[in-house]
């Protein structure tokens, strides 16, 4: 019986040695991927829905708590959007994620020049800085980019701004 107890403390202490926050982190940066944006909708007045394309090859389900971004145009803070609600990314698939957005007006003026390009999908002079947290087992991970062009974000991400 002493030498069962032995080998689950054994166990147990390998597995928690396993999943140290640090290796959680690790394995958050390293196997969770945007693959690309499917689709951006929504209105000044209802909010925008952003869906993304999403690479989870972790055995754990983490959640985009927090979600904010300002939106410039020709070097004026236009907008702020913020997340809405959580949202959960399914464990070990690809998939495809609704991002809920708020938005929050700063200039109507610029604004409504903003949609009238979003529309026409001109992307010349916007620009985006932003940040996220997301948490997996309870460990909170934050990300920040700082103000750069969305043609440069979106082309990367493989949306198509043609």
């Amino acid at each position: 019986m002493k030498r069962l107890q032995i080998i689950l403390i054994a166990i147990i202490a390998i597995f928690a040695a396993s999943c140290t926050p640090k290796k959680i982190v690790n394995q958050m940066q390293e196997n969770i991927s945007i693959v690309g944006i499917e689709n951006i909708t929504g209105s000044i007045s209802g909010g925008w829905v952003v869906t993304l394309r999403v690479q989870n090859g972790t055995p754990y389900q983490p959640t985009l708590q927090v979600a904010e971004g300002d939106i410039y145009l020709d070097n004026t803070l236009t907008a702020h959007a913020s997340l809405m609600a959580p949202v959960t990314l399914p464990k070990k698939n690809i998939s495809s994620i609704d991002i809920p957005l708020e938005l929050k007006i700063h200039n109507p003026i610029k604004a409504l020049a903003l949609v009238m390009r979003l529309s026409e999908k001109n992307f010349d002079n916007i620009d985006i800085a932003c940040n996220a947290t997301v948490e997996m087992m309870g460990i909170k991970k934050g990300f920040a980019m700082e103000k750069s062009p969305a043609k440069k974000i979106l082309d990367q991400l493989g949306y198509t701004t043609k």
